[in-house]
């Protein structure tokens, strides 16, 4: 008698740990699962566009003030973002964007008398946004779309390219950056759509290089479109 109460209590105690083991993975998988769909990951093509400027170089070791146009060519980039939304109005992204782009600095008074920077001067560049922004998406559509606003900061490093770079160092800029756009569902709620247009806002690259420095602040707009994955 003692043995087979033994051997019933040993085997409920048993199911009974297992159980327990078992009610708390699916708690575990449930909180997991629960903090994920807070989440989505997005990748788009981006086109980029950047103003052109136009400064006075006045710290040049020629001596003379000269001034200088600074132009960029456009191009094709990539946009990675992660985004993590508590509620409409609460929610945080970090990007990170990738381009490549000639910096083309041209000379507008071609003095030959003070021996100033006449130009063009055309360094090659990969272009890194590191940036992070508040994100709000409000409830509501238009035309069929969930429009999403958001604003933050960051950095963009310009590094000149290994043959094109004219042996100029890499330089990194403080960056502000603004996001407007629409997002809609394609497959259930994993897979969506997204567009949208941006506009980082930085000083002109000298690459560290006096005879390049205008003190202009510059802005690059980017078209984007692609597509996201919510957890």
């Amino acid at each position: 008698m003692p043995r087979r109460f033994y051997t019933v209590f040993l085997g409920c105690s048993l199911v009974a740990i297992a159980s327990a083991a078992y009610g708390q993975d699916t708690a575990i998988v449930t909180r997991t699962s629960r903090l994920l769909s807070h989440f989505d990951l997005g990748i788009s093509g981006t086109a980029l566009f950047t103003k052109a400027v136009t400064g006075t170089v006045n710290e040049s070791v020629l001596g003379t003030p000269y001034n200088i146009t600074q132009s960029v060519s456009t191009s094709a980039g990539a946009l990675a973002t992660l985004r993590a939304q508590k509620s409409a109005w609460k929610g945080v992204e970090l990007n990170y964007g990738y381009g490549r782009s000639s910096q083309s600095y041209t000379c507008c008074n071609n003095s030959t008398t003070t021996g100033a920077f006449q130009g063009p001067f055309l360094p090659q560049a990969t272009v890194n946004e590191y940036t992070l922004g508040y994100l709000a998406r409000p409830e509501r559509t238009v035309f069929g779309l969930k429009p999403y606003l958001s604003v933050g900061a960051g950095s963009t490093e310009f590094k000149p390219t290994r043959n094109g770079g004219q042996g100029l160092q890499p330089q990194a800029r403080a960056t502000y950056y603004y996001s407007v756009g629409g997002e809609s569902y394609l497959v259930g709620d994993l897979l969506g759509f997204r567009f949208g247009i941006r506009q980082l806002f930085y000083k002109a690259p000298d690459f560290g290089q006096n005879y390049l420095t205008i003190h202009k602040t510059t802005f690059t707009t980017e078209p984007q479109v692609g597509l996201y994955l919510h957890f």
